[in-house]
């Protein structure tokens, strides 16, 4: 049986929910500093540099860093009263596992995502090739996705094909983000969306498709929908929104910004509740 919530479960997720959002406005702050108010971000820069000895490369990476370790902590933490603890690790195992097999074969061979490197950015990678903070970012937004799938009430295989949807949608605005406004990841040949080959959302939709059913048929599901859920897939599509829109990216941000809106009105035209405030409000379908 689920547990029941827990004070020092619920703080600690909001503490942590804390740090990633400020995470997400010190990248935001920096980068508007350095865009819009230049001499003033080097003023800035060489105080920090004399006093902290942090170059600007550390300042890009550092928050980055941080965004990347506690999204998957956010998920746990999220989901630990209904899973437990067994079947929280299962499910963050099962994400992360198939989403480095995917990332390490589309490294390597270009399939399913098409043929893309990651840059340095985001530190050691495993097999020289897949950064350690990607496959955890797989578990961590597909059982949001599934979540926010479960609200719509509409049947099992259904359910699973919802969550990957929505982790395509996530991906709209992230790919243009962490490709071209900032080089996380680079594709061999240029492609038709800022950049990016359609095989890449494919190759998206597939890997979801077998993250989510595996959480739904292998692992026995979620029963609850906490109401933080539909916050932290927001908060994921608008930090690269915001990215793209800071890095002259202006149309992949809104286009992000109308995926979002997709997402929600989808869920919201099945007569679900984004912010369910009950852990047993979305039945097992």
């Amino acid at each position: 049986m689920p547990t029941p919530p827990s004070a020092p479960t619920h703080r600690l997720f909001l503490i942590s929910l804390a740090l990633f959002a400020g995470s997400i406005l010190f990248s935001v702050a920096g980068t508007v500093l350095l865009n819009f108010f230049p001499s003033q971000a080097g003023v800035a820069l060489g105080w920090i540099a004399t006093n902290l000895g942090l170059g600007l490369d550390a300042l890009i990476k550092g928050p980055t860093w941080v965004y990347m370790a506690l999204l998957p902590v956010l998920s746990l933490l999220l989901y630990l009263p209904d899973l437990g603890w067994k079947r929280s690790v299962l499910f963050l195992l099962w994400g992360s596992a198939i989403g480095a097999v995917a990332e390490l074969l589309g490294t390597q061979t270009g399939v399913p995502f098409g043929a893309y490197e990651y840059t340095d950015y985001l530190g050691a990678k495993i097999a020289g090739h897949v950064p350690w903070f990607i496959p955890p970012s797989w578990y961590a937004v597909s059982i949001l996705a599934y979540d926010l799938a479960r609200r719509m009430k509409v049947g099992r295989m259904a359910t699973v094909v919802w969550g990957a949807v929505f982790m395509v949608l996530w991906d709209v605005a992230l790919d243009p983000a962490m490709s071209k406004a900032f080089p996380f990841w680079t594709y061999e040949t240029e492609g038709f969306f800022f950049g990016m080959p359609l095989t890449n959302w494919a190759g998206w939709f597939v890997t979801s498709l077998v993250i989510v059913w595996g959480f739904d048929r292998l692992l026995g599901g979620l029963d609850s929908a906490p109401s933080w859920a539909p916050v932290l897939y927001a908060l994921n599509v608008i930090f690269p929104v915001l990215i793209c829109l800071l890095y002259g990216l202006p149309l992949a941000g809104v286009i992000g910004l109308i995926a979002l809106g997709v997402a929600f009105g989808v869920v919201k035209s099945r007569g679900a509740s984004l912010m369910p405030t009950t852990s047993r409000e979305v039945a097992r379908v």
